[in-house]
């Protein structure tokens, strides 16, 4: 199978390129390899539409993959039209180049579209109904319902996804805090907000599984689990042998963010755990400990010189 990556810079996009066609990812012993072709800033322009529908009709996918987005919520509140170009536009310019070729295609989306609900609210599931606040929510659902009028669609939601990073990546919730530990002992985390931790090669995994099943419509994809930014940064300093490092839990108000921010980014894979010989999303606090093992073991192989943590 052919698939485009588009937005392949960044921490998914770069996990596709990585990891999809590896063990890791793999399920059910299948041998066949999927072809991934990643395009990203400056090569590639989603905003383009000529562009777009240019370089997509020479790369002919069967699947195409749109991993671009803006990575700050408060950054896109004061850019607006930049947000709605990439987000909303861009993924139009997807969807038309996906009639043309025949393709599917699969917007990745997240739990930021259902507004701020009941922090105490079970997870989110498929059939409840997204309220937007921030310019960035707003677009993002904007771009699901510009991929949903696309002939054959896939939209796939996740939440606070953590893995390594990628060149275009502006970084995600581990590598945050990891790069922060580098400068303090003392780390102010938010702990007024819940999640749904999710590591890249785990949401591969079930995208794999999604798109080679033949899913169509709507799925959640996240690790098992609920925990708060501060609590995450509490198991994953401990994991890395960092308890030392103090974590002071601060509330949004504290942080002093711009943007209206949900205090519940929690979001149920029911309905994916339901296909018949769907990977299981394994607990948070597991596939955690296998980000760390896989990240000591590149550091190792990659020498001290390169390896904060013999510094």
């Amino acid at each position: 199978m052919k698939i485009a990556v588009i937005g392949s810079g960044g921490t998914l996009g770069s996990a596709i390129a990585r990891w999809w066609n590896t063990p890791a990812v793999t399920f059910g012993g299948e041998a066949a390899e999927d072809q991934i072709t990643g395009v990203d800033l400056p090569d590639f322009n989603v905003a383009s539409r000529r562009f777009a529908l240019d370089t997509l009709k020479e790369i002919a996918p069967e699947v195409i993959v749109n991993c671009a987005a803006l990575r700050f919520i408060d950054w896109a509140e004061s850019h607006p039209n930049t947000a709605r170009t990439i987000h909303v536009q861009g993924t139009a310019n997807l969807r038309q180049a996906a009639d043309r070729l025949g393709a599917l295609l699969v917007q990745i989306s997240c739990a930021e579209v259902f507004g701020d609900p009941d922090p105490d609210a079970p997870p989110r599931t498929e059939d409840d109904i997204p309220a937007p606040e921030s310019v960035f929510a707003k677009t993002k659902l904007d771009s699901e319902r510009a991929a949903s009028e696309a002939k054959d669609f896939l939209i796939v939601r996740t939440s606070a996804l953590f893995g390594e990073v990628g060149e275009q990546s502006a970084g995600n919730i581990a590598d945050t805090i990891l790069k922060s530990s580098r400068r303090t002992r003392s780390l102010r985390v938010l702990d007024d907000r819940k999640v749904s931790p999710t590591y890249t090669i785990d949401f591969l995994r079930g995208l794999r599984f999604l798109i080679h099943c033949g899913a169509r419509g709507v799925y959640h994809l996240v690790n098992s689990g609920v925990t708060t930014p501060a609590q995450f940064a509490k198991e994953l300093l401990t994991a890395c042998g960092l308890a030392r490092h103090e974590v002071e839990p601060i509330t949004s108000q504290q942080y002093g963010e711009i943007a209206p921010h949900s205090r519940n980014l929690t979001l149920s894979a029911g309905k994916y755990a339901a296909l018949a010989g769907a990977p299981p999303m394994r607990p948070w606090e597991e596939a955690l400990r296998d980000f760390i093992a896989r990240r000591q073991a590149s550091l190792d192989d990659a020498g001290p010189a390169n390896n904060p943590n013999k510094n």
